[in-house]
């Protein structure tokens, strides 16, 4: 069957009558009856009921749901074929975040380029602030930001929520817990940790006045807690590689055991992953964009391919969730 015929089908779906969907498609009804034949029979089904009044049958509406996507995909095949046949040129800037762009945009090139190959990208690494400023003055296209304050100017599209992560190690907790350092973490596994029991542990955070750190920050302030920050860093792999080797308690957002390859990073032996169960609020992962951007096929082609990595990570994230849950003793 050609598409013409999911076409014709949708017509008559949609409009619940022979006589409108023929009307509407400028072909005779007859013509339109018989295109409908041909599909069941090909099919092997009955898509509508006739009597009392026309509507879909449950083989219908299956139909119509994959020809639907059948007419959609066919569409976007078309208009990147048609892309590249014209040899079509175009440029995008984008904004994010360092540590970001290293752990996605990979993929997100991988996702774009074998459908864009004409197109340029220039990429700015900078922090949510700075990438709403640019995209406000027209210097970006297209922002993946984080915990953005509102703006009326650009449409938001959500990629994604996420906590801080704790990564505790055993030789840390024999250290400083030598009696009851397993009972700790099996409860740490089994139901999550308050930052508050770990007071007198030493700590690996991200730099101060981080966004992602201030509400550890505020956490600790609120219950009159100075804890014992050995080493402060922006570099998430810092944090994660020094907490793996027992010298303090690992903060740091889980993008970073993100492997666009793997789709995760899982620690090594003798490290675990505790949920922190302090309030911390989520944050918010979005894609930004001018309300007024001149759309084109390339870029929404870019929209799609960050929109379906981060997609992929939080799959990745919840695979990686379940893992270290049934891992529990």
């Amino acid at each position: 069957m050609g598409l013409k015929s999911f076409q014709y089908f949708l017509a008559v779906a949609e409009e619940l009558s022979f006589t409108r969907a023929s009307q509407r498609l400028h072909i005779a009804q007859q013509s339109l009856s018989g295109s409908i034949k041909r599909l069941e029979e090909e099919y092997g089904v009955e898509l509508f009921r006739r009597k009392p009044v026309l509507r879909l049958t449950p083989a219908g509406e299956l139909m119509a749901f994959y020809a639907r996507n059948i007419l959609e995909n066919e569409h976007k095949m078309a208009a990147g074929l048609s892309d590249l046949a014209a040899d079509c040129v175009g440029h995008i800037t984008i904004g994010m975040s360092r540590q970001r762009s290293g752990i996605f945009f990979p993929g997100i090139w991988e996702r774009f380029y074998s459908f864009y190959p004409n197109v340029s990208v220039d990429l700015h690494e900078q922090m949510t602030l700075q990438i709403l400023d640019e995209l406000q003055r027209g210097q970006l296209d297209l922002g993946v930001v984080v915990n953005a304050p509102p703006t009326r100017d650009l449409e938001r599209i959500p990629l994604g929520t996420e906590r801080m992560q704790c990564l505790i190690s055993e030789k840390l907790l024999k250290r400083q817990r030598p009696y009851d350092w397993e009972s700790l973490l099996k409860k740490g596994l089994e139901q999550g940790i308050s930052l508050l029991e770990l007071q007198d542990f030493p700590f690996i955070m991200l730099t101060a006045g981080n966004q992602l750190r201030a509400p550890i920050d505020q956490t600790f302030s609120a219950a009159k807690i100075h804890p014992k920050v050995i080493l402060e860093s922006a570099e998430h792999g810092v944090i994660y590689r020094l907490g793996c080797d027992g010298y303090g308690i690992s903060l740091f957002s889980p993008m970073f055991l993100y492997d666009h390859e793997a789709g995760y990073r899982e620690p090594p032996s003798g490290c675990h992953l505790l949920n922190i169960i302090d309030p911390l609020p989520n944050n918010q992962v979005e894609l930004v964009y001018p309300k007024d951007l001149e759309d084109t096929d390339y870029l929404s082609g870019m929209r799609n391919a960050i929109i379906q990595e981060f997609s992929f990570y939080n799959s990745s994230m919840r695979m990686l969730g379940r893992r270290g849950h049934s891992k529990i003793r």
